[in-house]
């Protein structure tokens, strides 16, 4: 009958083995998400215009967006300097996020709108341009309730979690009034709208008389609102490109 010492060998053998299969798992799931990041890269690099594709392979380890929406805004505007972004919500600044890229390297500047306090210190060490901390909406002055969600999501074809977390109640800003206060140019380079399902409401209350934008990112997760905000946009001028690739977000330039 084995003694003590052996039972004792036999088991931490098995808790190796244990941990060691635990390691070889988390190392292929690693393995497989990278390929993942890699496939639908590669798709991307595919459906952009040849003349930015040698820009965009360079920029892919700076770009911080989980769809490469930075890249796309930026290949649309031929890689302008000193561009105008704005961008909500923004969390942190940097993780998941369209506008950091252009910031840091292209030496834009924007506004960032970020309604939920755990990201509010985090984002004013990671940026230097305008920071409100109002929910965008339909209609400023009212109060919206917000739920703080976790982390950015860093897998390339999942969109943020929306549910759970802390609950707020904020002050909400119109997209007009938002611009007009920070004092926007009357032609913005690039919006990047990611609000968790109010989109359509937002866009419905713009004076696109007076506001213009080039490039737009806009998520639809896949919810019936999408076509409706495509609609929306059609009739202002602006056109849905590169569906192919941009999975849980739409993505449209104006037509001059």
């Amino acid at each position: 009958m084995p003694g003590r010492s052996d039972r004792q060998r036999g088991g931490g053998a098995i808790s190796h083995q244990l941990t060691n299969t635990t390691i070889i798992r988390r190392d292929r799931l690693h393995q497989l998400k990278e390929r993942e990041r890699g496939y639908f890269d590669l798709q991307f690099i595919k459906a952009i215009d040849r003349a930015h594709r040698n820009d965009c392979i360079d920029l892919l380890d700076r770009s911080r967006s989980q769809a490469r929406q930075d890249l796309f805004a930026l290949a649309q505007l031929d890689f302008l300097k000193g561009g105008y972004f704005v961008d909500f919500n923004a969390g942190d600044g940097v993780e998941c996020s369209n506008t950091w890229l252009m910031e840091k390297d292209f030496d834009w500047t924007g506004i960032l709108a970020e309604p939920a306090p755990k990201w509010h210190d985090a984002l004013r060490r990671n940026r230097n341009c305008i920071i409100d901390t109002r929910s965008v909406w339909s209609e400023s002055g009212g109060m919206q309730e917000i739920a703080e969600t976790p982390a950015p999501a860093s897998d390339p074809d999942t969109p943020p979690a929306r549910p759970g977390g802390i609950r707020h109640e904020v002050e909400t800003v119109s997209l007009n009034d938002l611009l007009q206060e920070h004092g926007a140019p009357e032609v913005i380079d690039y919006l990047s709208m990611d609000t968790g399902g109010t989109e359509l409401e937002i866009l419905d209350a713009v004076d696109f008389d007076r506001w213009s934008f080039r490039v737009l990112t806009v998520e639809h997760n896949y919810t019936p609102q999408r076509e409706e905000v495509r609609a929306l946009l059609s009739a202002h001028g602006y056109r849905r490109v590169m569906e192919e690739v941009s999975r849980f977000d739409d993505w449209y330039v104006k037509d001059s």
